[in-house]
């Protein structure tokens, strides 16, 4: 069952339309009705475990297409969630974010039309046998690496997909025209750019030099580990050091000014979780003042040993900080 929150399965009873009707202007609701509007096409960007693209062969059209199909009187992720259980009944699916939106011309089609593109989770190992098309539909599907999956596409949806598969690798919404990037100012396009992920990490220790440790989530990479330094992805208006006092306010009850010492490394890795690299940056903490109640999930833990409990990435960072004459290349110390 999908966990999308705008999915039928998790929002709350609809109005009857009788009553939503009787709720709003009459006037404006009958404008509505009558006013022309765009075709709307909703697509699902699928990968299977090991990165590929899941394409599908259609029956009622030449060419392979990406999973989902045109939108009804409903929401666009409504929609798309109606389209992916009909032609692919998945045993469970998660709607993500938006990585495109293609305005289409007239021309085109005889109707202009709005084709928006959603990066879509399946649960992972995933093939195609755990996978049912619906046989009126769908001739065959196939998970392929991405430029495979590009060439079989028809060159309007390849412009477009190729585009939704950049805007996954970065961190913004592709705006198109007829697949083409749509004109911006550039100061707008400057903020399209795909770029890092970025993180910021603290180590705080105590009077006998242990280290301290939180619980292991999606913060700071979103990688598996049980522990993970106090940390947080780095927010688009704030420096490192910001995001830093943050996770130690947050996490480690540390509020106070001057929380954040020293950065001690930077470090880069392909980032855990979301496909793009992840630049992390090491800070030194002070030390909790005496008698200091650290909150629940955070622990004391010795330094030699507190690395194997990261993640991966902390834990190079870490083992840098504890032994500086050992960093390790690509590790760039302030």
């Amino acid at each position: 069952m999908t966990t999308t929150p705008h999915s039928p399965a998790t929002a709350p009873p609809a109005p009857s339309a009788t009553a939503t009707l009787a709720a709003c202007d009459q006037e404006l609701a009958a404008y509505l009705a009558a006013h022309p509007a765009p075709a709307a096409a909703v697509d699902a960007v699928i990968r299977d475990q090991h990165g590929r693209l899941l394409v599908v062969d259609p029956v009622y059209k030449d060419g392979w297409d990406l999973p989902g199909g045109m939108v009804d009187d409903e929401g666009l992720v409504d929609g798309l969630v109606r389209e992916l259980r009909e032609e692919l009944r998945p045993a469970a699916l998660r709607v993500g974010r938006l990585l495109a939106v293609d305005n289409v011309p007239a021309p085109a089609y005889g109707r202009a039309m709005t084709a928006c593109v959603y990066a879509v989770h399946l649960p992972h190992p995933l093939t195609v046998d755990d996978l049912h098309l619906q046989g009126d539909e769908l001739r065959a599907a196939a998970f392929l690496p991405e430029h495979e999956a590009l060439d079989l596409l028809p060159e309007r949806l390849r412009r477009r997909t190729a585009a939704a598969l950049a805007a996954e690798r970065g961190a913004h919404t592709a705006h198109l025209l007829d697949g083409h990037p749509a004109p911006l100012d550039e100061n707008d396009r400057w903020t399209l750019l795909p770029g890092p992920a970025v993180a910021a990490a603290a180590v705080v220790t105590d009077p006998a030099g242990r280290v301290l440790l939180v619980d292991g989530g999606t913060e700071n990479g979103g990688a598996a580990a049980p522990y993970r330094l106090p940390g947080a992805l780095v927010g688009a208006a704030e420096t490192p050091e910001q995001a830093a006092a943050r996770a130690l306010a947050a996490e480690a009850g540390l509020a106070a000014p001057g929380t954040v010492g020293p950065l001690l490394a930077v470090g880069s890795a392909p980032c855990p979780a979301g496909n793009r690299t992840l630049l992390t940056h090491l800070f030194a903490a002070q030390q909790p003042p005496a008698g200091h109640t650290l909150p629940g999930g955070a622990h004391w833990a010795d330094p030699a040993t507190a690395p194997a409990a990261l993640p991966a990435h902390q834990a190079g960072l870490l083992r840098d900080a504890v032994a500086p004459g050992t960093r390790a290349p690509g590790h760039r110390p302030r």
